[in-house]
């Protein structure tokens, strides 16, 4: 005010014309360009709404607005700097008069909202920039770096498998590999996951299931991805090439450039790892709907059929190896007797100086590089990490075969084509069987399993040595006694039965927790009183031989019933499975349980066996047919039923 004070007197002295003159101009200059700026922001918002461009499907999904449930679409971003309106999360419009605004501040270029949303800027000059009227653009200097060091050129879609070690990751897992060059492992991973901040295994599923887990993007070498899933986690590796453009790329890439650090928060059941990344993959491409395509429980492996069924979007598929896969392809080259010689070096019975002494140099390499495999999967070791229970041995060992000068014979590991995730049949089932029983008669069974594969399921893209089932929901409805009730409910139903392989020798293992109406107690129908509780486990081995599996967990139950109150149970799972082909399945199971009740002080027998046949005969359509017997109170179960998957 000051200043504007002594303007005026300046003025009204004018004894110094060209003074004032020469004050006032840039002034005016600067309240020109003031006036200049607000007009075009006007003219821009006037323009944007005339086109309708926030009703446009690509504004929605470079915002990452998604229609969860049955509400209206809003954006998952959670963090604070993503939406510039207050309103941005909910309401698109807002949103983009509020960037076409702050694309007219005067900020600092690398500060500026040109680079710190240039996917945003780049599709609204698209449709707003005219021959005499644009939206400002600036140099972006930290923006230009970061995409020199990524160099994009493709997407590779990735699914690392099923680990069954690690509850959140045996449902597999899906990232992208951004190409730059022709070695994969100098290529950039882009990974989203969630960062828990706790280890206590029941805040940890509550705040995974409510989204009380930060969720970010991180953008890694894709050598520390592989080295983290193919080599500590033994997991295979399926990579999917995408056809995308170099523009759809650019797309991509600027879009996860505009998320940056920003939090989402991390939901286990929608809002998870695979789910995010396909919103981020529906920014490379208006056309692009995948994410659209799930609304309740989002499977990797689902996000991978559901990219896969986009017609041509597929380039190529490449498969790499766990160290365990790498480890029995070695092992398999060697002959009996240079498995034995592979044991006594294990062993330390025989000195490497010795083995050359007693097989040639090339089948010295062969068993050295078989031991470094075993080694390395033994351990988990990926990258430069050191052994902890063979230091010494292993930098002896590398030595060693380092001083044979033979090259390591290449790796010939043919893809496992029907355990491929785009292959099988989507996660979630839906189903229903009649059955007869000797006692309780006819009854009609309604199936719902969200998650996610069976034991009893043909084993088309999935693991023949896992079961996982979440929330699986068997409801049957007796027509004798006119009674609807919950026949199963599985909280969690894990079974991991990887087989013997010398010198290999896994444990199988399993858990089960769950709500079911126990036969034992009433074989003629529903009774509340026999509604069990239960949580069992145990482990065990478990054995293949061609198609057939068999296994054998010993196993203990604890539960609870009005019927016979608390009890503790004892006994065996074991069953029988084989395979004539990957869409069919023969599979036999025994349940042998001693329960004792605690309170009653009497044990009483559980013996239940179950044979089913199911078989994949149309795509997601899946029949059975199924007898169980129960041989404690002798009586018998037979159905038939028709399930549906999907996601």
């Amino acid at each position: 005010m000051r200043v504007f004070l002594n303007l005026v007197k300046l003025v009204l002295n004018s004894k110094n014309v060209l003074v004032v003159i020469l004050l006032l101009f840039p002034l005016s200059i600067f309240a020109q360009e003031k006036s200049s700026n607000q007009f075009d922001i006007e003219y821009f918002i006037q323009k944007s709404r005339s086109l309708e461009l926030a009703k446009r499907s690509e504004w929605r999904k470079i915002l990452f607005y998604q229609k969860k449930y049955f509400t209206t679409p809003r954006g998952i971003v959670d963090g604070k700097e993503f939406y510039l309106s207050n309103e941005g999360k909910f309401n698109p419009q807002a949103e983009l008069e509020e960037t076409i605004k702050a694309f007219f501040d005067e900020s600092k270029a690398d500060l500026s909202a040109q680079c710190k949303f240039p996917r945003r800027l780049k599709w609204l000059k698209y449709y707003l920039d005219e021959n005499m009227k644009t939206l400002p653009e600036a140099h972006c200097q930290n923006l230009n770096d970061w995409l020199k060091v990524i160099n994009p050129k493709g997407v590779v879609l990735i699914f690392s498998s099923f680990y069954m070690n690690s509850p959140s990751s045996m449902f597999g897992h899906t990232f992208l590999r951004i190409t730059n060059s022709e070695d994969p492992l100098t290529d950039s991973g882009v990974n989203f996951a969630a960062n828990p901040d706790t280890e206590n295994p029941l805040l940890y599923t509550i705040k995974g299931l409510t989204g009380f887990f930060e969720g970010k993007f991180s953008l890694l070498p894709y050598s520390v991805k592989v080295q983290e899933y193919n080599n500590s986690e033994s997991r295979d590796l399926w990579e999917y090439e995408l056809n995308l453009t170099q523009e759809q790329t650019e797309n991509m890439i600027l879009s996860l450039w505009e998320v940056g650090n920003n939090r989402i928060d991390y939901f286990y059941f929608d809002e998870n790892c695979s789910f995010i990344l396909l919103a981020l993959l529906d920014t490379a491409n208006d056309k692009f709907n995948f994410s659209s395509q799930f609304w309740f429980w989002v499977n990797p492996a689902d996000t991978v059929k559901a990219v896969y069924s986009y017609p041509g979007i597929i380039k190529n598929v490449s498969f790499r190896p766990s160290s365990a896969n790498r480890f029995q392809y070695r092992f398999s080259l060697l002959n009996e007797m240079e498995q034995k010689l592979f044991a006594k070096i294990i062993d330390e019975s025989l000195g490497f100086a010795a083995l050359k002494a007693q097989t040639s140099v090339e089948n010295a390499a062969k068993i050295l590089d078989a031991i470094s495999e075993y080694i390395d999967y033994k351990e988990n070791l990926a990258g430069t990490e050191e052994s902890k229970t063979y230091p010494l041995f292993r930098k002896q060992l590398l030595r060693a075969r380092a001083s044979l000068g033979v090259v390591s014979t290449p790796l010939q590991i043919s893809p496992p084509e029907n355990a491929r995730p785009d292959k099988g049949v989507p996660g979630a089932r839906l189903g229903l069987s009649l059955s007869h029983s000797k006692y309780a008669g006819t009854a009609l069974n309604l199936e719902m399993r969200p998650v996610l594969h069976s034991l009893e399921d043909p084993s088309l893209g999935y693991s023949k040595e896992s079961q996982i089932k979440l929330l699986s929901t068997l409801l049957r409805y007796e027509f004798p006694s006119n009674q609807l009730y919950i026949d199963k409910l599985d909280a969690v139903d894990i079974i991991s039965i990887p087989a013997l392989s010398p010198p290999l020798f896994p444990l199988a293992w399993n858990l089960n927790v769950a709500i079911e109406q126990d036969e034992d107690c009433s074989k003629t129908g529903y009774q509340a009183a026999c509604q069990r509780y239960f949580a069992k486990g145990g482990t065990g081995f478990a054995i293949q031989y061609d198609n057939i599996q068999i296994f054998a967990l010993p196993q203990i139950d604890f539960a609870y019933q009005n019927e016979n109150a608390f009890e503790v149970s004892v006994g065996t799972f074991s069953g029988i499975a084989l395979r004539p082909s990957n869409r069919l399945v023969i599979f036999s199971s025994q349940d042998w349980m001693n329960r004792y009740s605690v309170q009653y002080s009497k044990w009483r027998r559980h013996f239940m066996l179950e044979t089913s046949l199911s078989i994949l005969a149309f795509n997601n359509v899946e029949s059975k047919i199924y007898y169980n017997y129960n041989v404690a109170n002798s009586d018998w179960r037979v159905g038939a039923g028709i399930f549906w998957h999907f996601f």
